[in-house]
């Protein structure tokens, strides 16, 4: 809980739009949590570098999309989406959600 809690903590700091953070800590085996944002692309940018700070270097496993209108930021147990407004409206993730326990 520890490192999504300061992944949200950077976020916010950034001013990001729409930050949700889903549980799938007893859903998926794969990861424990979705933390998602509307961002801008210097926004997206700076959160990426930003999040390298806040983080451990083996924290961060992949980043994929960087520049792009999604990116995602692989931290193992914790998926940030970063997207563009326009981007994150039309993939749905938060409807798409609405049966996962959302913490923020």
């Amino acid at each position: 809980m520890e490192k999504v809690n300061k992944i949200i903590e950077t976020l916010e700091d950034l001013k990001v739009k729409e930050l949700a953070c889903y549980d799938f800590e007893k859903t998926s085996p794969f990861y424990d949590y979705f933390v998602i944002a509307t961002v801008n692309e210097r926004q997206g940018n700076a959160a990426i570098s930003h999040l390298k700070k806040a983080l451990l270097a083996d924290e961060i496993k992949h980043i994929e999309g960087k520049g792009g209108s999604w990116t995602l930021v692989d931290c193992h147990d914790v998926i940030v989406h970063l997207f563009q407004e326009e981007d994150r409206r039309f993939y749905g993730f938060d409807q798409r959600l609405l049966g996962i326990k959302r913490i923020k």
